[in-house]
């Protein structure tokens, strides 16, 4: 887990929103290999293990199934989550995790796999975190997400941990959520883009002449 990343990991226990709190028992670079993430709030612990970090409740949760690297498939996913740059970092849920080594080469932004295939291990520029319900992530921390589930529950989360005017990729028989705008599609994917909050209404006071 790239230590840079942990200030955007939330605890998925139901409470006030906290930042969590890392003890590194061994570090690779600035990645920590081994260790655990405390709840300030409610003490739950996290182990970190082989840079894996485990948010599951239950260790049987099924994962992604393991597929070949493409190429083309990472410099597709590259263009269509904006990545031009290597500001902020990029989420990959589930399948998408396949990719994620060749697209780290590709770019210069850090990614977060969450829930790939059992046999995707972290690497510099991949962090890997493990979780069985709502992405634990802060609120708006990802500059993109790629998603791979239909699950309507798990995409919600998805796009909340997504900034706004963040890309957001999903299969294409999942439907938009409305906090998305629609940019393009085909047969296998859309583009979207998460939308800004309404701004809150201001008040203006008229003042009058004397």
């Amino acid at each position: 887990m790239f230590i840079e990343l942990v200030d955007t990991l939330r605890c998925p226990v139901a409470h006030e929103e906290s930042w969590l709190v890392a003890a590194a028992d061994r570090m690779d670079a600035r990645h920590i290999m081994a260790g655990k993430l405390g709840c300030p709030v409610c003490a739950a612990e996290y182990p970190i293990m082989n840079g894996v970090v485990d948010f599951r409740r239950d260790a049987a949760t099924p994962s992604a199934r393991l597929a070949p690297p493409d190429t083309e498939v990472a410099l597709r996913l590259a263009a269509l989550l904006d990545l031009s740059d290597s500001h902020g970092f990029a989420v990959l849920l589930g399948a998408w995790g396949n990719h994620a080594i060749t697209l780290s080469d590709i770019v210069d932004v850090p990614l977060l796999v969450i829930d790939p295939p059992q046999e995707i291990a972290g690497s510099p520029g991949v962090s890997v975190i493990r979780c069985d319900g709502a992405l634990p992530l802060a609120m708006g921390a990802a500059r993109a997400t790629a998603i791979d589930t239909a699950s309507e529950a798990r995409v919600a989360s998805a796009v909340r941990a997504t900034r706004a005017g963040g890309r957001v990729v999903a299969p294409a028989n999942t439907p938009v959520p409305a906090d998305v705008s629609e940019l393009a599609r085909d047969d296998e994917l859309w583009v979207g883009e998460k939308s800004a909050a309404p701004s809150p209404l201001v008040t203006l006071h008229v003042r009058r002449g004397q």
